[in-house]
């Protein structure tokens, strides 16, 4: 490969990309292995290494959150093919392969392929995974479906070839209402659906938050436009990219993000730069709001997915919500919940963020059929949105960056959520783990957060922990209760528990309790024991 030699500061990832995103994964197969360059393209394929060496992950583009019944079949089948039977689910709504060999890469993409699913932007410096409100289209509390627009923005952006090449990942969700339950304000950007009123009518559009992101260094997004037509959701996000693309660092991967940009220019910059891109794209910018706007919609609460039960959609048919356990199924489990979609739902299966899936449109007298089928495969279909609804990312499972397993900790934490004096606030506690700083799980936004690390130990050098945090939401980040060996994990969060069940107002949540009483007040709790 020729590298071009320029007085540009740039990476080496930059110089790699400059020299060509097209690999042959097929001469790959042929040859037995991959350069250095040709793993960082692989990524524009949804490729990338995995713990166990000689292993690949692939991660699978479900836009919106949504696949047909014969592309779960489908995945179903490559999985059991190629990846050993298992696929995860991730915390984007997206879906993933782990054990994949390289011989193999190119025939599991083509497998994919015939039923229109693709791994393509599934990871590399694109927009990647469009995430949606799980509940799109049924949600009594939503301003409009967001879903067909997650899944416009995904094609219209993916095919975009002066997008190809940002500085890093690009991620965007989209949210129905206030709530935001599709995460707006942790994402490059996140568009959430308002309706006012304008001249005696209802007028629906949307929200542009910018500039969120997890990390080593986590940033709240903020609002870039207080309003603007639905009609013009594609030209807003691609003029956002397109800011991205040119004013994005690309010298320093660690400082590359759109969060930093946001933070380092400010935001009345950025909205500047958005507004020229629209401008000269011949877009007109004249009905894109700044100031305040009143949403005239129903009054919204702070969580409606766990508010909402399996008949509370709008279309008088009900849902059906199956926990993916650590957020891996089997090819068995996968196949058989596509069957009773056909039988009973809407021919499709939808993923969510808590890394769950879900059936919709079932007749109401058809639920416990379908949730009797589907706990004859092993899964539960009781307790979305609660306390045992733990998410771990994969972790040392399969991450070449994680230092700890989380999936260990998830196990040791259900005995401990499941004790009958916390059936009261089964609702109101959520929790997360995470194996890193990366936050593939966002262990800062919700109420008690767990980041895998290192600690100090005079026999074994080190062993595995957890800083923990508890009080966190998307608007304002969780708070450090303490750092704590895996095994002691389980009795802090009881005592945690404990606390919150004494100190509770009715029908607040921890994180609306740690922020009434305080940090100090639970810190003392744990460590006077």
């Amino acid at each position: 490969m020729q590298r071009k030699l320029t007085m540009e500061l740039r990476s080496e990832d930059e110089e790699i990309k400059d020299a060509g995103l097209t690999i042959d994964l097929d001469e790959i197969a042929r040859r037995g292995a991959m350069s250095k360059s040709e793993k960082t393209i692989a990524k524009w394929y949804g490729i990338y290494g995995s713990r166990q060496p000689g292993n690949h992950m692939a991660r699978i583009v479900t836009p919106g959150g949504v696949m047909t019944s014969a592309q779960a079949r489908n995945i179903a089948r490559v999985s059991e093919k190629y990846g050993q039977g298992f696929i995860s689910v991730t915390t984007r709504q997206a879906l993933q392969f782990h054990w994949l060999k390289l011989g193999s890469l190119a025939d599991m993409i083509r497998g994919l392929s015939q039923e229109g699913t693709t791994t393509k932007h599934g990871c590399g410096d694109v927009t990647r995974q469009i995430a949606a409100c799980p509940l799109a289209e049924t949600c009594p509390y939503r301003r409009l479906n967001v879903r067909p627009w997650a899944q416009k923005l995904q094609k219209f952006l993916g095919d975009a070839e002066d997008l190809d090449n940002l500085p890093r990942k690009f991620k965007i969700t989209l949210s129905g209402c206030s709530a935001g339950c599709a995460q707006p304000y942790i994402n490059c950007l996140g568009l959430i659906a308002v309706q006012k009123e304008q001249g005696g009518k209802t007028v629906r559009g949307f929200k542009a938050i910018v500039g969120g992101g997890m990390g080593w260094d986590p940033y709240v997004g903020q609002e870039l436009f207080s309003f603007f037509p639905e009609n013009k959701v594609l030209a807003v996000a691609r003029a956002v990219a397109l800011t991205f693309r040119d004013y994005g660092d690309r010298f320093n991967r660690a400082t590359s993000r759109l969060k930093v940009v946001v933070a380092r220019e400010g935001l009345e910059q950025v909205r500047m730069w958005v507004l020229e891109h629209l401008d000269a794209e011949g877009v007109d910018v004249s009905d894109l709001e700044t100031g305040p706007v009143e949403d005239t919609g129903p009054a919204v609460p702070d969580r409606p997915l766990a508010e909402l039960t399996e008949n509370s959609g709008s279309d008088g048919k009900a849902l059906v919500r199956i926990i993916v356990p650590g957020g891996e199924l089997n090819h068995h489990q996968l196949r058989r919940i596509a069957e009773l979609s056909e039988m009973y739902a809407d021919q499709k299966v939808y993923t969510n963020n808590r890394q769950n899936l879900e059936l919709h449109g079932i007749e109401p007298d058809k639920v416990s059929v379908v949730k009797a089928a589907v706990q004859e495969t092993g899964l539960s279909t009781e307790g979305a949105y609660t306390i045992s609804d733990i998410v771990p990312c994969v972790g040392t499972t399969y991450c070449p960056k994680a230092v700890s397993e989380t999936r260990a900790l998830y196990k040791l934490l259900l005995p401990v959520v499941s004790l009958p004096q916390f059936a009261q606030i089964r609702d109101k506690v959520l929790i997360n783990i995470t194996g890193c700083p990366n936050s593939c799980s966002p262990y800062r936004i919700t109420d008690i957060g767990f980041r895998g690390m290192r600690l100090r130990n005079e026999t074994q050098g080190s062993e595995e922990g957890y800083e923990m945090l508890i009080g966190g939401d998307q608007k304002a980040f969780g708070q450090i209760l303490g750092q704590f060996k895996k095994d002691d994990c389980p009795a802090v969060v009881e005592t945690v528990l404990e606390a919150f069940v004494r100190w509770r107002h009715e029908n607040e949540t921890l994180t609306q309790t740690v922020v009434r009483v305080g940090l100090a007040a639970f810190q003392q709790e744990v460590f006077q024991k």
